[in-house]
């Protein structure tokens, strides 16, 4: 039991300076042509096991036909499991993590969208930056590094949220990857 504990405590201090170093560090990407629809599932099953015990479904909805895109699978990966975490915290009592990606004339589109307790007007316009947090155990340093990644890729991030209805997160990366004559 106390290994455990110990375990836990461990992988939590490795993310928290992970993130501690994301912000500090300079928002190089190591861009290549990714397939979304592989790095979006590879991603959600580094949470499924999270998500099945908080009671909380996940559903993709992946627009056929998008081609490899360019950017950093590492970078983004990191960002989406941020944004799906926060999704699963804020369900305590379950609900329903869905993340959409489509193709669009300026680039990809990104949606993660919950169907938890919804973020406060007052605190809307704080999320994003360094160590503000509502929660007891957080850093702050979530949605920061969330943040940095998205503009790292030349990219935006949106927010919608309803107290009790909810949030959705929209990640528009610029169309720099996409293939001629596809969505």
């Amino acid at each position: 039991k106390a290994a455990e504990v110990m375990t836990a405590e461990v992988e939590r201090l490795n993310r928290v300076i992970s993130e501690l170093l994301e912000i500090a560090r300079p928002s190089d990407i190591n861009p290549r042509p990714t397939d979304i629809s592989f790095l979006l599932n590879s991603s959600l099953r580094l949470v499924q096991q999270e998500a099945e015990a908080a009671g909380v479904r996940i559903e993709t909805d992946i627009a056929p036909g998008i081609a490899p895109f360019t950017l950093d699978p590492d970078r983004l990966t990191q960002a989406l499991l941020n944004l799906y975490i926060n999704a699963i915290q804020a369900m305590a009592e379950g609900g329903q993590l869905t993340v959409s990606v489509r193709g669009t004339t300026a680039g990809l589109e990104l949606i993660v969208n919950d169907s938890g307790a919804g973020i406060p007007d007052e605190a809307l316009n704080k999320i994003f930056d360094p160590y503000y947090t509502s929660k007891n155990t957080g850093t702050g340093l979530g949605l920061a590094v969330v943040q940095k990644v998205v503009e790292a890729h030349g990219g935006t991030i949106r927010v919608q949220s309803t107290a009790g209805g909810g949030t959705r997160f929209t990640i528009t990366l610029p169309g720099n990857g996409q293939e001629e004559g596809q969505p």
